[in-house]
């Protein structure tokens, strides 16, 4: 992950408190934002959540249909974490799956094999094209 303005104590990140995490279009990578701060951004590499659960702001996203431009409204919310080898290898466990979320066809995150919600998850990994959630 790179740090915004590292020297600038407002932008360290507390991992004891939750962060929202939102895919940043304009840069192509996510945002971290705790405390209305954007903190950090990725740098391609994994970003590990833990005990999360994804927020759509309802009224974010129907300004999204009434307009046709996108705005920052979804957010997965959790604690984060460094990598840890029992996170590092979430896609082989059976429980794991892809999340997706498209504000013109979901009113949330959905499954992306059944499209059925989901809203919370153990352990999230948010990797540069996509989102996995598992529950341990």
């Amino acid at each position: 992950m790179i740090k915004r303005k590292q020297e600038d104590l407002r932008y360290k990140i507390d991992y004891a408190k939750k962060v929202l995490v939102y895919k940043n279009l304009h840069q192509d990578c996510w945002s971290i934002r705790q405390n209305g701060l954007v903190k950090a951004h990725s740098d391609g590499s994994p970003v590990y959540l833990y005990e999360t659960h994804n927020k759509v702001n309802h009224e974010g996203r129907q300004k999204v249909l009434r307009d046709k431009k996108k705005n920052v409204h979804a957010f997965i919310v959790g604690y984060l974490t460094e990598p840890h080898s029992c996170y590092q290898s979430i896609e082989d466990r059976d429980l794991t799956i892809e999340l997706t979320y498209n504000p013109y066809k979901y009113r949330s995150f959905v499954n992306a094999e059944t499209e059925k919600p989901k809203y919370f998850a153990s352990v999230v990994k948010l990797l540069s094209n996509k989102i996995l959630a598992t529950d341990f």
